[in-house]
């Protein structure tokens, strides 16, 4: 397992270590986990999308935001935090915008998390 590095672009990791009562070993596991779940995630995003499910789209959202808000993941936590926003107003013009925003966030997090070793 690799060590974790004091910084990672888009990762608040003193605060999100402060979460996890500074366990290192901990942090990094919950990290990897929620990249593991990024395939998973979009799939069921994408569905919800194009079923024109607003519903969907907003529970999926909070939970993708509330999830890296707790590890301090803030460009995923900001991104998954606009859809909601869109998807609380049914507005699917700015859900398909805020959809590939957060799947851009998204990505970038996985390689970054990638770097660290095998997930």
């Amino acid at each position: 397992m690799s060590d974790l590095p004091s910084v990672l672009p888009g990762i608040d990791i003193a605060t999100g270590l402060s979460r996890v009562a500074g366990n290192k070993k901990l942090y990094l596991k919950l990290l990897r986990h929620v990249a593991t779940d990024v395939p998973a995630t979009l799939e069921k995003l994408s569905a919800a999308v194009a079923g024109k499910d607003a519903h969907a789209v907003r529970e999926i959202a909070h939970s993708l935001k509330g999830a890296s808000a707790n590890l301090s993941i803030t460009d995923v936590a900001a991104s998954a935090e606009h859809l909601e926003s869109a998807a609380k107003e049914e507005d699917f013009a700015a859900i398909a915008t805020h959809v590939t925003g957060l799947e851009e966030v998204l990505q970038r997090y996985v390689a970054i998390i990638a770097t660290l070793g095998d997930l």
